[in-house]
């Protein structure tokens, strides 16, 4: 059993992820058995799951995510993760990759990691919206659809720019956010590509 636990510990080691949850508890299973003590059938059933992680297999296939790291995959994670500093979710990985400025710190995030913050429906969602192509050109005009706030049914406005994730408030299809300013407003407002639609030519 100690051989199976410093083999682990020996890979975490060569890896330079001594600070990991894993690497802590090989030690403290490491300490029991030393002072003579056994382990339960659920700590067992955790060094086996701690063993997967870290087999040539698991070894693997990190290596091959890390090569595989390129800029759409940055891309994606850098909305996520900007998204759920909004939102509160997620905040052990969001704050080991975004400094509490907002920026991006640290390098390509585990395979693990990107799975869970990103390939989920509200991220999946917010992504889709913000990469989508721009329905409407910076500078022409539109009109509030009747599913719109009551308030603006109806209204024409003049598109001004979109907006990046700080922006927004849902994940819903077509709330790619955007800046309008409603005709006879003097101050602009943010709003969804989902409730406009194109304002008819005049004949």
């Amino acid at each position: 059993m100690l051989e199976r636990i410093n083999n682990v510990k020996g890979r975490i080691l060569i890896a330079g992820d001594a600070s990991s949850w894993d690497f802590g508890f090989m030690e403290s299973l490491e300490e029991q058995l030393n002072k003579g003590g056994s382990l339960s059938p659920r700590q067992e059933e955790v060094l086996q799951q701690v063993e997967g992680r870290w087999s040539n297999e698991a070894l693997s296939s990190r290596a091959n995510w890390e090569q595989d790291w390129d800029t759409d995959l940055e891309a994606k994670f850098w909305i996520a993760l900007q998204y759920y500093r909004k939102t509160g979710y997620y905040g052990n990985i969001v704050y080991k990759y975004l400094t509490t400025e907002g920026c991006r710190c640290g390098g390509a995030p585990s395979e693990k990691e990107y799975n869970k913050l990103v390939l989920n429906k509200y991220a999946a969602g917010v992504i889709r919206n913000i990469q989508s192509e721009s329905k409407f050109p910076v500078g022409g005009s539109a009109v509030f659809r009747t599913g719109a706030p009551r308030t603006l049914q109806g209204k024409p406005c003049v598109i001004l720019k979109y907006g990046e994730t700080e922006h927004v408030s849902s994940h819903a299809k077509g709330a790619k956010p955007i800046q309008v300013l409603p005709i006879g407003t003097a101050a602009p407002i943010w709003t969804e590509e989902r409730w406009l639609k194109k304002a008819k030519k005049r004949k």
